[in-house]
């Protein structure tokens, strides 16, 4: 590698993406600890009666209170509770909170990609290599396309999810409608339009990555 500025400033983007990765881990890990604990203060605060009023007990429950309630607000709560035959509510959060944090350790995984691209594109223009350059900066084009679309994508599932995020989800939902109708082949694929884009956008990240940015 050379010592021009643009290789300088690529090598550094590559530190940045590392140190991104490194910390992805340590981020999920820290919201399911802390997803975890409110539940356990809630089921708690629920078993020994605490009273609900204190300020501290209703701030401390009110986080899990808002996601048990969304998880007995789905369309799979009355299902599972039938075949269990106990509340599920809060195994859905547990499960669901852990879907989420794969979902979006994926997510950020092509974020690294672009990143990454970013940094090996002014590594090879610093070092003269003008077609790779070239080839990193399309693919890196590429696929940040794809990661807005993805991006988008995660706001509705994580309000389909949680109800968080509600406006913005909305607007994300706005944006990729005429993606999804497209998707939306009816019949026995009635529905599935969403996990048929998300499929079809990761083979398309998939394609980007090895012909352009391997």
């Amino acid at each position: 590698m050379g010592f021009s500025p643009l290789a300088v400033a690529g090598e550094q983007i590559l530190i940045v993406a590392q140190i991104i990765a490194a910390l992805v881990w340590y981020v999920s890990l820290g919201i399911a600890v802390v997803v975890m604990a409110l539940l356990l203060f809630r089921f708690i605060a629920e078993r020994l009666g605490l009273n609900q009023f204190s300020r501290m007990v209703y701030n401390l429950t009110r986080p899990a209170g808002l996601l048990l309630t969304n998880m007995r607000n789905s369309r799979f709560y009355y299902p599972l509770r039938r075949a269990l035959k106990f509340d599920p509510a809060y195994l859905m959060v547990i499960l669901a909170t852990a879907i989420v944090c794969y979902v979006v350790s994926i997510v950020i995984g092509y974020l690294l990609s672009v990143i990454g691209g970013t940094g090996r594109t002014l590594i090879a223009l610093g070092d003269g290599q003008v077609f790779s350059g070239l080839r990193f900066a399309v693919g890196t084009l590429l696929l940040g396309v794809i990661f807005y679309l993805l991006a988008l994508m995660l706001l509705v599932f994580v309000n389909w999810i949680f109800g968080l995020f509600t406006r913005a989800a909305h607007r994300a939902l706005n944006r990729i409608g005429p993606l999804l109708n497209v998707f939306e082949f009816g019949g026995v694929f009635a529905g599935w339009s969403f996990m048929l884009l998300w499929i079809a956008l990761s083979f398309a990240a998939a394609a980007v990555e090895r012909i352009f940015l391997s």
